[in-house]
């Protein structure tokens, strides 16, 4: 009995002291975060932080999605393919409406990312300044009429092309729209599908190096939207602290681009980034290029465009803009519309539990 009673003793002892280190591991366990991407620059800054091991020091285990477009994103959301992540403003308004998230910080101007592309023998190419509001964007009524444009539905380059027409006097009931994802669009106007076609960033570099005629920026439009980090809303009100870090761990690699600017060695990591997760090959010009047209705002910056302290917020001006855009064009209700702008998305509570100061890159 009493060697039984010893065996017991020792098993409990070694159970004892092998549970405090097992116990120890799990604690210490970076916790995982699924996160949703587009092929575009707003990436590049967690491949990176992933790559150095920022994530970890965190706690973190960030893992990336890839998706075309910020409707095909919103629609893995419910089967909680992602918690975390960078969308456009076409993500944010269906986000906002049907699929209940947060925007939790605005990240990037978009103004010269989108670029409504003209055939260089279009007789819409050889009018500029029809609209003299508008003194850098092509076209004429008359001479877009008819068009057969390529886009990409919801998204900023839908509403970029409905701010065009505006210019130009026209509506969508003027022109016909052929909607395809980005990767298809440039391949199929290449082939002569099309008589126009609107795309973004890296999108764009394939379309200048054939020489197609720009028409206009969203700049040049005066219609900027911006890419945001987005947050399922529930996962994000129950796991506030995890929010903050996935913040730092970004700024981190904002602070980064911010301050060394397109150096030979970002160029580098970028060209790998654009290879490795975007499948899209970049040319040191163009990496470069890429990472000048998307300069990222800082943590101060970023907290001003939240602020609401005497009304609306820009982000919210900015996403109003595109909501009422859509809800003109009768793509949502007047109902739905209502919704997206009562649900102030928009939100600066989880920034302001970001542990400061964000850590040196260096």
């Amino acid at each position: 009995m009493r060697k039984l009673l010893l065996v017991a003793l020792l098993l409990c002892m070694g159970a004892v002291i092998c549970g405090g280190p097992v116990a120890t591991l799990a604690a210490d366990k970076p916790v995982e975060i699924s996160t949703c991407w587009m092929d575009e620059s707003p990436g590049f800054n967690i491949w990176y932080a992933k790559k150095m091991g920022w994530d970890k020091e965190e706690g973190l285990d960030i893992k990336m999605l890839l998706f075309n477009s910020g409707p095909a994103q919103m629609e893995a959301l419910p089967a909680k393919e992602w918690v975390l992540g960078s969308t456009g403003v076409g993500g944010q308004l269906i986000g906002g409406i049907r699929y209940n998230i947060y925007s939790v910080a605005p990240i990037i101007s978009e103004g010269e990312v989108h670029v409504l592309y003209l055939r260089p023998d279009s007789p819409a190419a050889k009018v500029k300044g029809y609209n003299p509001k508008y003194p850098n964007v092509y076209g004429s009524p008359e001479t877009v009429k008819g068009m057969k444009i390529l886009y990409t539905s919801q998204t900023t380059v839908h509403y970029m092309i409905g701010k065009w027409l505006s210019i130009l006097g026209l509506t969508e009931a003027d022109v016909t729209l052929v909607n395809m994802e980005q990767p298809s669009a440039v391949p199929a106007f290449e082939k002569g599908i099309g008589d126009a076609v609107c795309l973004w960033a890296p999108f764009t570099f394939v379309a200048d190096s054939r020489k197609w005629q720009r028409a206009g920026t969203m700049t040049d439009m005066d219609c900027i939207t911006v890419s945001s980090l987005v947050g399922d809303k529930e996962w994000c009100d129950e796991n506030p602290e995890l929010v903050a870090k996935f913040l730092r761990v970004y700024l981190r690699g904002s602070n980064m681009l911010r301050e060394e600017g397109p150096s030979p060695r970002i160029i580098k990591e970028y060209r790998q980034y654009m290879n490795e997760f975007a499948g899209i090959r970049m040319t040191d010009e163009e990496a470069k290029l890429d990472i000048q047209i998307h300069p990222r705002w800082s943590y101060e910056e970023t907290m001003a465009l939240l602020d609401r302290s005497k009304g609306e917020s820009q982000a919210d001006k900015w996403q109003n803009s595109v909501a009422d855009f859509f809800g003109s064009i009768k793509r949502f209700s007047p109902a739905e519309i209502k919704k997206f702008k009562d649900a102030q998305i928009n939100t600066d509570k989880f920034l302001k539990q970001v542990q400061l100061p964000i850590p040196s890159w260096k």
